[in-house]
This record gives C-alpha cells, sequence and structure tokens, in this order.
C-alpha cells in the first residue's frame, strides 16, 4: 500500500510555518500532495466536516484551543482521520501525550525536511489504513497497549512492501527482558505484569517515532523504526534506561530490570519476511551482554 497522493488538511494560524510544510513538501518531486491550509482550529474543524482528506497535519498551539485540547478535539470531529501532530521543541513531551492517546506521529518545528515529512506522512495513512483493517481482529497485547505479535507482524509487512516501493531501508530493534519468570517467582505474578508495563513505557519513551511498537511475546519486545543508525540506537538505550529509572524512586523495586537488544536491517535490495528480521534481531539479542538498568 504506497500513498503517492495524499490529501492533506494543515491546520496552522502561523502564515510562516504554513509556507515552511509547502516548501518541505516541494523539495520531494516525485511524491503528489494536496495541502489545504485551514488557519486555525475553528475553519480546520468546518472543513473536516465537508469533502474528506486522508491526513491532517495539527499545530498544537492555535488561538482557540492550546494544548492536548486541540488533538482531542480534532480527533474527536474526525476519528476516522490520522493526525500528525505539528509543535515546538519545547512540546517534546505534549507531543509523545498526543502520539498516546492516537496520534500517528509528531513533528517538530524547526526541523522538518522533504524527505523526512513525506515518510512521515505516508506511514501515517498507511498505518491508519492498516489499523482499521485490523479492528476485526485481535492486535494490541491487553496488558501493555502496544500491538501484539499477530498486529506486529501484519503491519510489518506493509512497511516492508511500502520500503521496497519507496526503495529506503528499515531496522527492527528487538528487546528482551532477562528474568522475567525469576520475577513472577519471588514476587508473584502481579509485579512480573508491573515490569513488562514499565518496560513497555520505557520503549514508548526512547521510540517516540516508532513506525511500530509491539510486544510480541511473554518478555520479548520489538519495534520498526525508518532511517535508524548505530548513534540513534546508543541514544535510544540511553532514553530507556532513564525512562525506566525514572518510574521508581532508588530502591523502590525490589527488583533489577535487564534487557537484551538485538538489531536487525532491512534492505530493499535485499528483501525479506518479518519472520526473518525478527529471527535475526532474536539471534544478536541473545548475544548481547546482559545488565541492570533500573
Amino acid at each position: 500500500m504506497f500513498i503517492s497522493s495524499i490529501r492533506t488538511l494543515l491546520i496552522e494560524d502561523n502564515p510562516a510555518d504554513a509556507r515552511v510544510i509547502r516548501e518541505a513538501l516541494a523539495e520531494v518531486p516525485d511524491a503528489a500532495f494536496e495541502v489545504e491550509w485551514a488557519e486555525g482550529l475553528a475553519k480546520g474543524l468546518e472543513r473536516l466536516e465537508g469533502e474528506a482528506v486522508d491526513l491532517v497535519l495539527l499545530d498544537l498551539h492555535l488561538p482557540e484551543s492550546r494544548g492536548l485540547a486541540t488533538f482531542t478535539t480534532t480527533q474527536a470531529c474526525a476519528p476516522d482521520v490520522p493526525i500528525i501532530v505539528w509543535t515546538g521543541l519545547d512540546d517534546r513531551e505534549l507531543a509523545l501525550k498526543a502520539v498516546r492517546d492516537g496520534a500517528q506521529d509528531y513533528l517538530v518545528k524547526g526541523q522538518v525536511e522533504g524527505p523526512s515529512l513525506v515518510r512521515s506522512m505516508q506511514n501515517a495513512v498507511v498505518r491508519h489504513r492498516m489499523q482499521r483493517e485490523t479492528d476485526g481482529h485481535t492486535s494490541k497485547d491487553e496488558l501493555t497497549g502496544l500491538y501484539n505479535r499477530r498486529g506486529f507482524l501484519a503491519l510489518g509487512e506493509q512497511l516492508l512492501r511500502l520500503a521496497d516501493l519507496a526503495k529506503r531501508t528499515l531496522t527492527l530493534v528487538y528487546a528482551d527482558v532477562d528474568g522475567l519468570e525469576k520475577i513472577n517467582q519471588a514476587f508473584g505474578r502481579e509485579k512480573g505484569d508491573a515490569a513488562l508495563r514499565d518496560i513497555a513505557e520505557a520503549l514508548r519513551a526512547a521510540f517516540p517515532k516508532s513506525d511500530l511498537l509491539a510486544r510480541i511475546g511473554g518478555d520479548e519486545f520489538a519495534s520498526m523504526c525508518s532511517g535508524f543508525c548505530g548513534r540513534r540506537m546508543g541514544e535510544a538505550k540511553a532514553m530507556f534506561e532513564q525512562a525506566l529509572r525514572t518510574r521508581y524512586s532508588p530502591g523502590e523495586r525490589p527488583y533489577a530490570l535487564a534487557v537484551s537488544w538485538g538489531v536487525s536491517g532491512y534492505d530493499p535490495t535485499a528483501p525479506c519476511s518479518m519472520a526473518t528480521l525478527i529471527k535475526r534481531a532474536e539471534a544478536q539479542a541473545r548475544a548481547d551482554s546482559r545488565r541492570p538498568v533500573g
């Protein structure tokens, strides 16, 4: 499912910021976009009641509404339309909350480039459509709220096809929680479930722009990322460990959590299946040194 033309509604009150989006899209000549600009939330909501659009780019701070309320109001008006939030550098945490509440992605003003913008828009529409197609199946993990293995495999295969058509690479990051069974035995399954929820929240913080984030087994998690590199993996690990530590005061958690990491890359010139990517990452995780992180 490759999206070459996306009918996009940009809800933004600043003409200069609206121009940035148009100019960034113009940098990518082989992708066609229909961008309509609504100058403010009221005009944007009015437009959403009319002819259908494929995607909304939404500034969270508008004259009529500020913060997360802007997103929730827009989402309530157009629940079937994917939304990418568009915000300032200082509002990263707010943007992450919007993503947790259902936004497909977020963009930071001043950090938008044509290719990354195109990729974000295309992926948002693909993910949203795939999510709707899989609504009739069980695709979410009840404990963590992430995708489960079934959802991860189904949506992941679509991302691989998109990568083939767009001629771009993807990275599968695999995280295996060490010693979960020992936590269950020593402290009870309730504590084990709490540990898994902690891991899930830390992964959300570490991979906020992940194309796909899932719990694919009892103690196994995975993320699909675009344009990932070794430096970014190091940054993601540091963010993960920091997020895990801040969930508890020192000494409050009665056990240590250790995670083994594995990474496998997808190259469209040598395509493979999701199962193969997972197998490669699992093998790397088994060789990864185990160390407590929280």
